[in-house]
């Protein structure tokens, strides 16, 4: 291992094929053609923050993934310098009533720390010493308070981005955000370590993200020493359809780091940034069934808002590998259900075209589609190229942002895209992956400016998320500014008023949660089902036969209109999606 070193004062990387030495680049500078001319250089962290004074929020996604998910929750705190500084946002998509699912992640953290639940029979009579015995666990059992949750059941379950977008409802005013997996172990101290890499970037808007080491790889490397060998993503590959690609499995790695490396890729099992990231480059709810194709266009949409994604130069996070449950085979998700979530092959398809239209890729795209895909109205005219242009616009905040351009992006990966006639495109191999240079751009444009902000080319914009936990300025459309020392204590400050508006959410109401036991929740239904019958169906039964056939006109997703004559105009992709999520 330390063979491969030498020579190299910044490190190694191997690209997939052979070791490269770093090179760290000279920043440009403004070509002004004045003998003062300064350096351009990413806009440094607008606080002086410190792994001890830092709060940290840790989104977790686990899909029917309970026992790891809970080891997770574990580990998170006891490898923690200052566990008291952690924040936990949990969305958990489960059925708690299949007798072979997982139990949920809250369920068995606890039972870990040695608060479990009792055996209690199944039953409706059962349901509130069941409930009891929850609250007894719920009280008891440590950290809870630092942890924040979304669930709803399996079948809702739409794919890890969809789940991903519910952070908006648990993201409070914490400065730092880390995104990982369900089945995830850290290193020791792994904050303190996080927040110091962020800060050897200098840069605010640095994400540092990578493809987790296993566990197993772990061991055979001889566990956290310093002089580290840390996995690096460095070939993208363009897909069938044209979208770039990332792997799963890191094809290269970093040996010898003496400072995080800049990267042309992201991985969704392990990032760290400023929580701005969050909200400024939220994740997309109608990227609905999707798994590899979202991962570039993500990253794409962080690279034009001005993100910049660096490989850590020592491993924060690893991949856990352990097989507790039979749904956690390592084969991948079966077609039998196991581990797989609900199939929609026209979200799916709907999701994909939009992917497409982020990346300006007109290939593969019918007339009739891009109808759809436009609102409709001006945008909706013309040819195929005026429909596609209309709806990236109405991407919105789900698109390209303004600081960097998608042809800067593409000459930074080092990849081309198709182009009208399929023809062009090109992939990387992994050249480059050693030395790539920071790109520039004017830091007076926000990161929350959208590509097509004021050229009236939208006609169907799509709505942008509310984050009802947070209060700082970048949850609201401002600059991101943290004021707050303590973080997330002004998030305890909250008015009632905002609580309320916390409990709700702008998409679906399928994540809301409630403090109520359920039998309380059963036996008022039981009540207002007896005055109802005896108010109005006793007395009533007779006159309401005639008018059997009439139906209410509200449903989950709003007014029912399956009795209206449907309009020949094609439904736009975000209203189509907007009923499924």
């Amino acid at each position: 291992m330390s063979a491969s070193t030498n020579g190299s004062k910044n490190g190694r990387v191997f690209d997939g094929r052979s070791f490269q030495d770093v090179v760290i680049r000279p920043v440009p500078t403004k070509s002004t053609g004045h003998a003062d001319e300064q350096p351009l250089i990413p806009v440094p962290p607008t606080t002086t923050a410190t792994p001890s004074t830092s709060t940290i929020f840790v989104s977790i996604p686990q899909f029917r993934d309970g026992k790891r998910c809970a080891r997770t929750l574990q580990r998170l705190f006891h490898h923690a310098s200052h566990p008291d500084r952690v924040v936990v946002g949990l969305i958990e998509q489960t059925d708690t009533e299949h007798a072979n699912d997982d139990p949920t992640c809250l369920q068995e953290y606890c039972a870990l720390e040695g608060y479990k639940m009792g055996e209690h029979k199944a039953g409706v009579a059962h349901k509130g010493e069941k409930q009891a015995d929850w609250d007894r666990v719920m009280e008891e059992c440590p950290r809870l308070g630092q942890m924040r949750s979304v669930r709803f059941h399996a079948y809702a379950a739409k794919g890890p981005v969809y789940a991903r977008s519910f952070i908006r409802k648990v993201l409070g005013n914490e400065e730092f955000c880390m995104q990982i997996d369900a089945a995830t172990d850290f290193a020791q101290g792994w904050d303190n370590l996080a927040v110091t890499q962020w800060m050897m970037t200098g840069n605010e808007y640095a994400v540092l993200s990578n493809v987790p080491m296993s566990d197993k790889e772990r061991e055979k490397n001889g566990g956290d020493s310093s002089s580290v060998e840390v996995p690096r993503q460095c070939a993208i590959k363009i897909g069938s359809e044209g979208v770039p690609l990332f792997e799963n499995i890191a094809d290269g790695k970093a040996i010898g780091l003496t400072q995080p490396l800049l990267s042309a890729t992201q991985s969704s099992s392990f990032a760290f940034a400023k929580c701005h990231y969050e909200t400024n480059v939220p994740h997309d709810p109608f990227a609905v069934q999707l798994l590899e194709t979202e991962k570039f266009p993500r990253f794409a949409r962080l690279w034009t808002r001005g993100y910049d994604v660096y490989t850590p130069s020592a491993n924060i996070v690893y991949r856990d590998n352990a097989v507790l449950h039979p749904l956690h085979h390592t084969t991948g998700h079966g077609d039998a259900g196991e581990r797989k979530w609900p199939k929609n092959d026209n979200e799916r398809r709907n999701a994909h075209l939009r992917m497409k239209v982020l990346l300006d890729i007109h290939h593969g795209i019918t007339g009739a589609e891009a109808s759809s895909l436009a609102g409709g109205g001006g945008g909706g005219a013309g040819g195929i190229g005026s429909k596609i242009s209309a709806a990236r616009a109405n991407l919105g905040i789900y698109g390209l942002g303004r600081r960097r351009t998608l042809a800067q992006l593409l000459d930074f990966a080092g990849i081309a895209l198709p182009g009208r006639d399929f023809a062009g495109q090109r992939g990387n191999d992994g050249s480059g992956c050693s030395d790539r240079a920071w790109v520039p751009y004017d830091a007076s444009i926000s990161s929350k400016a959208n590509l097509y902000d004021g050229t009236g080319t939208a006609d169907d914009l799509d709505p942008e998320p509310i984050f009802p936990l947070r209060t700082l300025p970048d949850a609201t459309g401002g600059q991101y500014d943290h004021p707050f020392a303590m973080g997330n204590a002004a998030w305890d400050e909250m008015t009632s008023a905002q609580r309320k508006l916390a409990s709700g959410d702008e998409f679906s109401r399928e994540g809301s949660s409630s403090d109520v036991p359920y039998s309380a929740v059963f036996l008022l239904w039981i009540v207002g089902l007896y005055v109802w019958y005896g108010t109005f169906a006793a007395k009533n039964i007779n006159m309401n036969r005639k008018e059997v056939g009439v139906r209410s006109s509200y449903t989950h997703h709003g007014p029912r209109n399956s009795a209206r004559k449907i309009n020949a105009t094609k439904i736009p992709l975000s209203e189509r999606t907007l009923k499924n999520v």
